[in-house]
């Protein structure tokens, strides 16, 4: 409980001062990004890994190929008391990006690697696509807004 207050207040101090001078504009060297998360509970067994050969299989690449994507991962829950915690993040440069469509290099990516109906392999892709959103139903959805100038960004 002390961890999630901790926690908790962690966030708060990073969080509302963005939010109390998000209107201002007047700050030009501001490198604010949105970042996404989508967290679900998949319980360890067969079902999680079904859904994580989807993200590996689907999500996970697309989101790779998707030009308004910056930065996208997947992460398992490592250690404490919420184990079958998996928190979809992505990060984006604005907020009209999340909307925005991947186009080209999505469709691209799709023709190329998600099967058509009637082709060799489509009954498990549908089998598997239906129970990654079976799962995924139940998730809760964070925006969040990170100014990058208070932030460490690790280059390749």
């Amino acid at each position: 409980m002390k961890k999630l207050i901790v926690g908790l207040a962690a966030l708060m101090y990073l969080v509302v001062p963005q939010t109390m001078f998000a209107q201002d504009g007047d700050d030009d060297d501001s490198q604010a990004v949105i970042i996404t998360t989508a967290t679900t509970h998949i319980p360890f067994g067969p079902d999680r890994a079904k859904f994580m050969e989807y993200v590996e299989m689907v999500t996970a690449p697309q989101a790779r190929n998707n030009p308004n994507i910056l930065a996208y991962h997947v992460l398992e829950h490592y250690y404490g008391s919420h184990a079958t915690e998996v928190v979809i993040v992505a990060v984006y440069p604005d907020l009209a990006a999340i909307e925005a469509p991947c186009g080209e290099p999505c469709s691209t990516w799709a023709d190329a690697n998600m099967p058509d109906e009637g082709e060799e392999g489509y009954d498990e892709f549908v089998e598997l696509r239906d129970h990654y959103f079976k799962l995924f139903a139940k998730h809760s959805d964070e925006i969040y807004s990170s100014d990058s100038n208070r932030s460490k960004i690790m280059s390749q």
